[in-house]
């Protein structure tokens, strides 16, 4: 496994050039994507070719890109392809970001200065969106500098960039994609592998701790030596984006690498997980972001009676509901082992009637709720459902068959939980809605 092709993204700066004299530290590249966003910081006076490119500023930016494409391919042996990337509205890390994917490159490298993204090598925070918004694998490089942030002179951290890899991990899915990337790269030769155990109740979820992260540690630096690779593991306890940055400092490391996505964040709909966003932030060396490709795990079905305290803890955020096993049947998405979803069917004396249905912010747009409400009519639907929607939902109701009826068309014991609209429904955003039983049709 190789970087194939290679988008190497510059705006010509000093800082971009020491950038680029680092990048015959990638092995196996085929060919490198040498990219450059007109609009960004402004070329230096003294630059050779921009004494020889006076007809404008794309004629310019083409001259300069094809100036550094020369050196790159005479550095690396490797071909450069020069390409202009254009923006809209301003939107240079979109226009980054989607070269990558129209080009169906393999690795992204950019740079970032000093202990933040501020400031980096691309104008403000681009380099900070590109790695918040990217989807393909990122290798930022960064550099010391020596007299200053704007002095030419800046220590490499890339002499060796892949020497000795940190590796955190959480022992999560992304953690295990890691470990196997690394494997599999086949040049990487010394890893340290680290766990930070976080204080009690700060970030778990519905998932049971590791027993034991040292015995996990060791099975994972078994295998790390079984493919060739010296590996060696620390355990850390603390805040883990600080823990790692220290022991990055520690073993002097050439490259932190880790995944986008972290134990409690890769199945929510977030763009990075908060450790790999403040890795990138306070790291003060190269840092090589993984985007995992992983398959959510995803398991639909009706909560038993001792999992109810799950979708009142779902439901705090919401209406703080209780559920009642005695007339409550209550259906849930489980994502990764954690709900992430709840419709509940209740039985009131003289009928069924559905609501609770809700999905936590970092769950929303992934068709979660519907896959909730479609368990809920397969097992009650044989029998009429009654509802109050919302107005901006009854549409998404009707996908399920259920239709708008008059108020008073509802059971009673049903009509009076609304009692406090006083007849306005509509004035309260409600609308009655009724999905006739199976068996009645």
């Amino acid at each position: 496994m190789m970087f194939r092709r290679v988008l190497v993204a510059t705006d010509f700066s000093r800082y971009a050039d020491r950038t680029l004299e680092c990048i015959g530290e990638i092995p196996g590249m085929e060919e490198i994507l040498l990219v450059h966003v007109p609009g960004q910081l402004p070329v230096p006076e003294d630059s050779p070719a921009l004494r020889s490119a006076r007809n404008g500023p794309e004629d310019r930016d083409w001259r300069l890109l094809a100036e550094k494409g020369r050196f790159l391919e005479e550095m690396t042996g490797v071909k450069v392809t020069p390409l202009l990337a254009e923006q809209t509205r301003g939107n240079i890390p979109g226009a980054i970001i989607r070269t990558a994917n129209n080009e169906n490159v393999s690795l992204i490298v950019m740079g970032a200065r000093g202990k933040g993204l501020v400031r980096g090598l691309l104008l403000g925070s681009v380099s900070e969106d590109v790695i918040n918004r990217a989807g393909i694998d990122l290798l930022v490089m960064r550099f010391r500098g020596i007299g200053g942030d704007d002095s030419a002179l800046l220590e490499k951290f890339c002499v060796n960039v892949f020497s000795h890899i940190l590796c955190p991990v959480d022992f999560s899915r992304p953690s295990e994609k890691t470990l196997e990337y690394i494997r599999k790269l086949g040049f990487i030769r010394n890893v340290t592998v680290i766990h930070v155990v976080k204080p009690h109740g700060h970030g778990q979820e519905n998932n049971l701790p590791v027993p034991d992260p040292g015995e996990q540690l060791r099975i994972i630096t078994t295998e790390l030596e079984q493919h060739g690779i010296r590996a060696t593991s620390i355990i850390r306890y603390g805040d883990p984006v600080t823990e790692i940055c220290r022991v990055a400092d520690e073993q002097d490391v050439s490259l932190i690498m880790l995944a986008r996505y972290g134990k409690s964040d890769y199945a929510k709909n977030i763009p990075i997980g908060h450790v790999a966003t403040g890795v990138a932030v306070r790291a003060d060396r190269p840092l090589f972001i993984i985007s995992p490709h992983i398959s959510l795990t995803l398991i639909t079905r009706e909560l038993s009676r001792d999992e109810f305290v799950l979708a009142e803890e779902v439901w705090l955020t919401y209406h703080q509901q209780k559920g009642d096993p005695e007339t409550d049947r209550i259906f849930g998405v489980f994502v990764e082992g954690t709900l992430a979803a709840v419709a509940r069917c209740r039985r009131h004396p003289d009928g069924l009637e559905v609501d609770g249905v809700y999905v936590p912010d970092d769950y929303r747009d992934r068709g979660y709720a519907r896959k909730a409400v479609q368990a809920l009519v397969d097992a009650c639907g044989s029998e009429p459902l009654y509802m109050h929607s919302t107005l901006p939902l009854a549409r998404f109701y009707r996908s399920f068959g259920f239709r708008p009826i008059n108020e008073g068309e509802l059971p009673r014991s049903i009509k009076e939980r609304f009692n406090f609209a006083e007849g306005d429904l509509e004035g309260a955003n409600v609308v009655p809605m009724v999905r006739p039983g199976s068996l009645l049709t």
